[in-house]
């Protein structure tokens, strides 16, 4: 990156103004601004200073680190998505994520896997399904099903205790029921595009292909968020904290 744009990265990170900035380097407000838009560059003595606000080195500041170093990738990153338009971020991050399960799978391209990695996979701006690739080893476990990818670092691992035991047993039980599965399934599919929405029992029957009365009493077991209409209708869709669980039941199916 250049000295210009890791000052406006840097400036944005800490959540500050070119005013603020400008005022605590004792320089005009007009002086960052084209500091940032690359019309000049500071004086090279401010740059110990404007080194210390961001907490990071002249080297970094300057764009001098390294450029295999883990620091500066990381740098990029944060740079990329914080230029990314908000309705992008979910399908860039799953492009990056993609491109993390390759470098996993194949020890940072040092060993060949059973598809070409020379397609750039997650390059594209629409990822193609996947089908499964599943690499687990003591390190971790990095898993790609359909459209979902699960990254895991036992680094970090904690056995569970016995009161999260008892949690993971009672989702698993509630889950456990062909029924159960098609209602949520359905109302996944129904709501997935919009958190806003909320669907009516008859059409998720219409779209479980299940009775009124099975759907009806799936409604009753599982944990959704319900509204009510003014005629007396219910209107129901997942809770947004357990929106995962689909995907996450995708993949499950596969192993």
């Amino acid at each position: 990156m250049k000295l210009n744009e890791q000052i406006a990265y840097l400036r944005k990170q800490k959540g500050m103004t070119q005013e603020e900035l400008a005022g605590r380097l004792g320089v005009t407000n007009q002086s960052v601004s084209k500091w940032e838009s690359a019309q000049c560059c500071p004086d090279i003595s401010l740059l110990p200073a404007i080194a210390d606000i961001f907490g990071v080195s002249i080297d970094t500041l300057m764009g001098r680190e390294k450029q295999d170093s883990f620091e500066n990738l990381y740098m990029q990153v944060k740079a990329y998505f914080t230029e990314t338009p908000a309705e992008e971020i979910f399908r860039d991050s799953f492009r990056l994520s993609v491109l993390l399960h390759e470098i996993v799978c194949t020890d940072g391209y040092k060993n060949p896997v059973p598809w070409d990695t020379g397609k750039e996979h997650g390059l594209e701006t629409e990822p193609h399904k996947w089908g499964m690739s599943v690499r687990a080893e003591p390190d971790g476990c990095a898993m790609y099903v359909e459209n979902g990818i699960l990254l895991s670092y036992n680094g970090t691992w904690e056995c569970p205790q016995t009161a999260q035991i008892r949690e993971i047993a009672s989702v698993m039980k509630e889950l456990a029921d062909t029924d159960i599965l098609r209602v949520l399934f359905a109302l996944y599919d129904l709501t997935v595009d919009d958190f806003d929405r909320f669907v009516s029992a008859e059409e998720i029957v219409k779209k479980s292909r299940l009775s009124a009365a099975a759907v009806e009493e799936a409604l009753e077991k599982l944990d959704l968020t319900v509204r009510e209409r003014d005629t007396g209708e219910l209107l129901y869709r997942i809770d947004g904290s357990r929106m995962y669980i689909p995907v996450l039941l995708m993949m499950l199916r596969r192993m």
